[in-house]
């Protein structure tokens, strides 16, 4: 009976992160980063050179990672804009950016600008960035349609936003809910790719 009750306790922890997410903002405590570290062999669509691959960016573009945690994607994403680009690392917990900078300088990327923020008030000049990755991260905002009024101001005209997501995360946001919100801010869908483990979309502020 015990090693029955032992297969219950994970399901039971992500059910109860899950609804606790829907009342608050509840990111991924820094103490357990190395889960949002791996790269899921299932969820394809969320791995980080999927993503980078995704939005296709260009040398010296200006992109941020919202909710960017320990920088699983921060970092492909400072190498594929390269030095004369820049990557904003947003988060709200200082110790994962401390993480973010500790990767960045074992790979002499003097690329990534931290910024300790909620992306609803980021101090972020309008039209600034080229392009904005929010992976697995939307799920921890209980209100997300208050995001993306925001990204969309942050992104120039033609600027892209990637939103991935996968059903082994608590915070999971289906894609029905992904594109209303969005939708609703003003961008246009231009691509999904995915399976049932995971997915993202790409979409252009006009």
């Amino acid at each position: 009976m015990s090693g029955f009750l032992l297969l219950l306790v994970p399901p039971a922890l992500w059910i109860g992160w899950r609804m606790a997410s829907r009342r608050t903002v509840l990111p991924c405590p820094s103490e357990i980063a190395w889960l949002v570290e791996m790269e899921n062999p299932l969820a394809r669509a969320t791995r980080s050179e999927q993503v980078v691959a995704q939005l296709q960016l260009r040398p010296g573009d200006h992109a941020i990672d919202i909710g960017c945690g320990p920088g699983r994607v921060t970092i492909p994403l400072a190498r594929a804009v390269g030095q004369g680009g820049q990557v904003t690392a947003l988060d709200v917990q200082e110790a994962m950016l401390a993480k973010v900078a500790a990767k960045a300088g074992a790979e002499a990327l003097g690329n990534i600008q931290p910024l300790r923020a909620d992306v609803r008030n980021a101090a972020i000049p309008a039209g600034a960035l080229d392009a904005a990755v929010m992976v697995m991260a939307l799920g921890e905002f209980p209100r997300g349609t208050e995001i993306f009024p925001s990204v969309h101001r942050m992104l120039r005209p033609g600027g892209r936003l990637l939103v991935a997501e996968s059903i082994f995360d608590p915070h999971y946001v289906s894609r029905r809910r992904v594109r209303q919100q969005v939708s609703a801010a003003g961008f246009r869908e231009l691509r999904c790719v995915g399976n049932v483990f995971g997915y993202s979309i790409t979409f252009e502020r006009p």
